[in-house]
């Protein structure tokens, strides 16, 4: 017990003064590119090779910064994050469970607030993104190809990322009273991964903008050999996207969620429910589920069976012109 807690006193001893090192290699690399900088009369424009290399040294700086800020942090704060975010998702992960009556009269808005939170996949639109920055870097690495290749590839990025970033901005309604609880549950659980994904996808625009876009255009004038710095703030791009990706990911399933607490019918007890001006389309139940008086057979006549699951029915958009058992 003495050695490992010896071994483990050194380990951290170790990671202490790795980080010291890291800290002060970074705060020297600074003063030597500030120094460079200014000799030049401050911060270039891309004219000149020399030029060139000043930006790629400043790029480097800002990137070896935070790759040291993203080593001293993660550890304490992708622990806190990811228990607050469990946390937050714990009660809202039995969404399906809250009153039927409740879920089916305001299934309308729950599913317009998904539409709004999704309007498109966003998880596969975050992985053609990553598919784009690979491809941009194995047309860098290809000495065949000329740069004018590798500057639409930026421009097809950019514009893929605002066609994403167009979707609207993740919104809180104001808690409410009674049954309309339910849509602001609804939509905070929307809004949590939503928000992350936006605010990675500012990120990862803003590295586009101000490392990506600017590098590219300077190969025709400096050829490739700067094309290291490029590759690192490429690989960076894809490590962000791929950020991005988990939060796309994690949105996508309280999506999935919402639209089985909207849709999912099967055994439940709606005889106290007001079905007048409820849209049924897409609702799924079974021979269980209990309707309002008078609503049992109008139900069966609008429903088709499920291509998925035996005895279980869906209403459709249109009637049927017989009656449907559930256990068709």
């Amino acid at each position: 017990m003495g050695s490992d807690h010896r071994a483990a006193e050194g380990n951290s001893r170790h990671d202490d003064d790795l980080d010291t090192l890291l800290k002060n290699t970074h705060r020297r690399l600074g003063t030597a590119v500030a120094d460079r900088l200014n000799a030049h009369g401050g911060p270039p424009e891309l004219r000149t090779p020399d030029l060139a290399l000043d930006r790629l040294l400043a790029a480097t700086h800002r990137a070896t910064g935070n790759a040291v800020s993203r080593r001293l942090s993660r550890d304490d704060y992708t622990d806190q994050r990811d228990f607050t975010f469990q946390t937050s998702l714990g009660p809202r992960s039995h969404l399906a469970r809250r009153p039927a009556t409740i879920r089916v009269k305001y299934r309308e808005e729950a599913l317009r607030l998904v539409d709004n939170y999704w309007p498109f996949d966003l998880a596969e639109a975050m992985r053609t993104a990553v598919r784009i920055v690979q491809d941009l870097c194995d047309l860098l690495r290809d000495n065949a190809q000329p740069p004018s290749r590798a500057n639409s590839a930026v421009e097809q990025l950019r514009e893929h990322l605002e066609d994403i970033s167009r979707r609207p901005q993740p919104h809180r309604s104001q808690p409410a009273l009674s049954g309309l609880d339910y849509l602001n549950t609804v939509e905070s659980a929307l809004a949590d991964p939503a928000e992350r994904l936006a605010d990675e996808l500012h990120g990862i625009r803003e590295l586009l903008e101000e490392e990506l876009a600017p590098s590219v255009p300077a190969l025709q004038a400096t050829g490739r050999a700067y094309l290291f710095g490029i590759g690192a703030v490429a690989q960076d791009l894809i490590d962000d996207l791929a950020h991005g990706c988990r939060h796309a990911d994690a949105l996508a399933r309280v999506v999935a969620e919402v639209e089985r607490a909207s849709n999912d019918f099967v055994g439940a007890d709606l005889t106290s429910a007001k079905l007048d001006d409820v849209p049924l389309e897409g609702i799924r139940w079974d021979a269980t589920t209990l309707w309002p008086a008078h609503w049992q057979t109008r139900v069966r006549r609008a429903s088709l069976p499920s291509d998925e699951e035996q005895g279980v029915l869906v209403v459709a958009a249109e009637g049927c012109d017989s009656v449907v058992h559930a256990d068709a």
